[in-house]
């Protein structure tokens, strides 16, 4: 019989009484509360409990989502609630996580209106574009245009242009940064806008809040090109593209009527490669981003399509850019071989210089009236040239000097074109210099630092050192006009954390370089007329000056590794960018 429990939840009983279910029999019942099975034998009819049916563990599977994604909710808001601290290691430039929601765009928050906004891409299509090629604004976008269609390469050249304003300039590229970590950083967002923006952003990145983390922010624009695969041509296929998850998948018909990227997208490609090569070839840091044949088939597509006027001339930076690493690949270890007649490393630089030539012989008459390309050229020529500095030890300096023709012709050479980037800097009109990129002024520095050392040294050697004195008494002159210039492209206001703009500093580390440069040629003056052999300098009997932040100015000029003027490099430029 049923209990008074069971009784009481019917659904819970199964149709099969206890007997029924031992014997593995049917139970068959007519309306009566007994079976007639347990009837005819005269036995108790005891129902059982019915058994949970059996479906899988797929509604297990169903909760246990459900239950994850409430904890993950949960956590998330717990994290958003949380502000964390300007210098916690989650903090982006002291920016919470509360900051980098949509707090709407710098024309929203007041920080300035439309109309300012279309002033300063006027400047930027104006006067910035010719530094840095690879960006092109069409003349249909408007400011308007980009604020709604490219939000965030619209921010950049705001930032960019806005240099007049140093304070309103800092305030821009700190909205920069929150953009990058919002939409790149945290939600992972890959286009052709953000690599846009991002190249802006790194061409003139010294005008920003320091430091500059100028390699992490490249490392991303490089991994922008490897994501929207433009450093391959469109129709490129790789061995994943056999691994095909659905039947009507095809790779072919997705590019089948895309024969090449945009010009847009060449550019920017292009402006990757040269912006990773300039700094890994003057500060030896290096990108993984090296220069293919297909990089190279989109610059002679932008010089034949010519629809930027710009376009004309980036296949002549990218060409000089290439002929610079190729300098990089000869390494030290074998520039010391230059002092050794026919030696391999001879022939190999008299072979860059012969690709030079061609280029200077090639392109048209007036290329240094476009002052990136000058600079560009200039810049290649004195990577080329100063190699010789590496053969400047005290041995050479008494023994092999005067037989070395083509080391003092490569010297003479390197300081020609140290000059030739100055010259080209200096006789730009008043003002104009402050629109150069940030590669120019990195160009600016290093030609400074090696030309200095190159008058210092050269003028006491035999031979041709009389060609080099001469420079001594005109250089600090060329030095002192560089700075008075570079002082004038500075405001003197302060930003909000009281720090003062590049150019501030950049004036600072001429005016260091001309004092080093002064106090040198003091010392060999001194050395001259006491009648004591020309040798290299005794830097050890002078303070280590603190242009070269205390690395052992001793032992500057006699390493023929050169390691102590490779840590100067960095120490003086490396702040630069």
């Amino acid at each position: 019989m049923l209990s008074s429990q069971e009784s009481q939840s019917p659904g819970s009983l199964s149709k099969t009484c206890q007997n029924c279910a031992d014997s593995k029999v049917r139970c068959v019942r007519n309306g009566d509360d007994i079976c007639n099975r347990c009837s005819r034998l005269g036995k108790e009819c005891v129902d059982r409990k019915a058994r949970r049916r059996f479906h899988g563990f797929q509604k297990d599977m169903k909760i246990r989502a459900l239950e994850s994604k409430l904890d993950e909710l949960t956590r998330t808001r717990q994290t958003q609630s949380t502000s964390r601290s300007p210098n916690s290691p989650g903090s982006f430039d002291g920016v919470s996580d509360n900051d980098l929601v949509d707090r709407g765009d710098v024309i929203d928050q007041g920080l300035l209106n439309m109309e300012a906004a279309e002033v300063l891409l006027s400047t930027y299509k104006s006067q910035m574009i010719a530094h840095f090629p690879f960006v092109f604004i069409y003349p249909y976008e408007t400011a308007q245009h980009l604020r709604r269609e490219k939000p965030f390469l619209f921010l950049t050249i705001l930032s960019t242009a806005s240099f007049a304003n140093m304070p309103l300039q800092r305030l821009l590229g700190n909205e920069t940064k929150k953009f990058i970590a919002s939409r790149m950083v945290l939600n992972g967002e890959v286009s052709l806008e953000l690599l846009q923006g991002l190249l802006v952003f790194l061409a003139w990145s010294h005008y920003y809040t320091r430091p500059y983390r100028f390699t992490q922010f490249m490392q991303l624009a490089i991994s922008l090109v490897i994501e929207l695969r433009l450093d391959q041509p469109p129709q490129a296929r790789t061995w994943k593209n056999g691994f095909q998850l659905k039947p009507d998948y095809s790779l072919t018909s997705q590019f089948a009527d895309q024969p090449a990227w945009s010009f847009a997208e060449q550019r920017a490609t292009a402006g990757c490669y040269y912006l990773a090569s300039t700094i890994m070839v003057l500060l030896q840091k290096q990108f993984n981003f090296p220069l293919t044949p297909y990089i190279e088939d989109c610059c002679k597509s932008l010089y034949n399509a010519a629809e930027s006027p710009y376009d004309k001339y980036i296949l002549h930076l990218i060409q000089l850019q290439r002929i610079a690493e190729r300098v990089d690949r000869l390494s030290m270890r074998h520039a010391i071989e230059l002092g050794n007649p026919g030696s391999a490393s001879e022939l190999y630089v008299s072979a860059l210089k012969g690709d030079l030539e061609t280029f200077r012989s090639e392109f048209p008459a007036g290329f240094h009236e476009i002052p990136p390309l000058g600079m560009q050229f200039h810049a290649t020529e004195l990577f080329l040239y100063q190699l010789s500095l590496s053969t400047l030890d005290h041995h050479s300096h008494a023994q092999n000097i005067s037989d070395h023709a083509f080391k003092e012709d490569l010297l003479l050479s390197a300081l020609i074109a140290a000059e030739s980037i100055v010259n080209i800097f200096i006789s730009l009109p008043p003002g104009a210099e402050i629109a150069s990129s940030n590669a120019e002024w990195t160009q600016l520095g290093f030609a400074v630092l090696v030309a200095n050392k190159i008058i210092i040294t050269a003028s006491t050697m035999p031979g041709k050192g009389a060609t080099f004195a001469q420079r001594k008494f005109s250089w600090p002159t060329t030095l002192e006009h560089l700075t008075i210039r570079i002082q004038a492209l500075s405001s003197g206001k302060l930003d909000r954390n009281g720090d003062r703009d590049a150019f501030y500093w950049f004036s600072q580390r001429v005016s260091n370089f001309n004092e080093w440069f002064t106090r040198q040629s003091a010392m060999t003056e001194e050395l001259v007329c006491q009648g004591m052999p020309q040798n290299p300098l005794p830097m050890a009997t002078m303070p280590p000056p603190e242009l070269f932040m205390q690395t052992g100015v001793d032992d500057f000029f006699q390493f023929p590794q050169d390691e102590v003027f490779n840590t100067a490099i960095d120490h003086m430029l490396g702040s630069w960018i």
